[in-house]
């Protein structure tokens, strides 16, 4: 069976026909999901080893519509969220946190029509309800606004060095980002890749290889308190 159509079974379980009463000339909630596969899938960002996805996803539909769907907002953008999660399973798709869905009202949009646009961030998100009585999946922590650091230790004490740019270098050659002095690293040893509000980081060929926490990676999604040895440097990455 389909995801769509598990979807579609799922949703006429949950609300025993409603939409199909209710919504004959109005957004359909599968059509949601078939446009939120296809901005996923066209929307995607090739990596060395992966394929990552947007995991944020405005939806915008008229006014009618957003009045309809409000009381079922929650279990529906839940049900949204997971056949998003699916779709990138089924995939090979990789994705930077859980799908974060919002639905919004865009005035112009008249009943049936909706537009999605699409980002790729980190956060998580609850339900809320706007001033205007706009349904907003709004975010619990943000991590956008915290800077990434690369923190390197040794006797002459610590270099906290910023990572900026969309392609951060990594190695012993002059022209990197991050150059290190390190007769085991190589000239150009590693990237890391800034994706959204997450870093990725990526061994480049290395002759001694690249490790996270003690563990050899080709590719590796940072998190704060990560320890990535490239020879025998340590880099501890931070977000402040």
């Amino acid at each position: 069976m389909s995801l769509l159509r598990e979807l579609e079974q799922r949703l006429e379980s949950l609300f025993e026909g409603f939409f199909t009463r209710q919504f004959k000339s109005g957004v359909q909630p599968v059509e949601l999901a078939k446009k939120l596969s296809r901005e996923m899938d066209a929307n995607r960002t090739i990596s060395v080893k992966k394929v990552y996805v947007p995991n944020h996803y405005t939806i915008f539909v008229g006014a009618e519509d957003l009045e309809k769907l409000r009381p079922f907002a929650k279990t529906l953008v839940s049900e949204l969220q997971s056949f998003l999660t699916a779709h990138a399973k089924k995939a090979g798709y990789e994705l930077v946190g859980h799908p974060f869905i919002e639905l919004k009202r865009r005035t112009k949009l008249s009943l049936g029509e909706f537009s999605i646009e699409s980002s790729l961030e980190s956060r998580d998100s609850v339900v809320v309800e706007a001033p205007d009585g706009t349904t907003i999946m709004k975010p619990t922590a943000r991590t956008s606004t915290k800077q990434a650091f690369l923190v390197r230790t040794g006797r002459g004490g610590s270099t906290k060095t910023l990572l900026t740019g969309r392609k951060i270098g990594v190695g012993r050659a002059p022209d990197n980002d991050i150059v290190v002095a390190d007769a085991n690293v190589s000239r150009h040893h590693a990237r890391i890749e800034h994706l959204g509000t997450g870093y990725v980081l990526q061994d480049l060929g290395s002759t001694n290889g690249t490790f996270v926490n003690g563990a050899k990676v080709e590719e590796h999604s940072l998190k704060e308190g990560d320890v990535v040895v490239v020879g025998k440097t340590k880099l501890h990455f931070r977000r402040e």
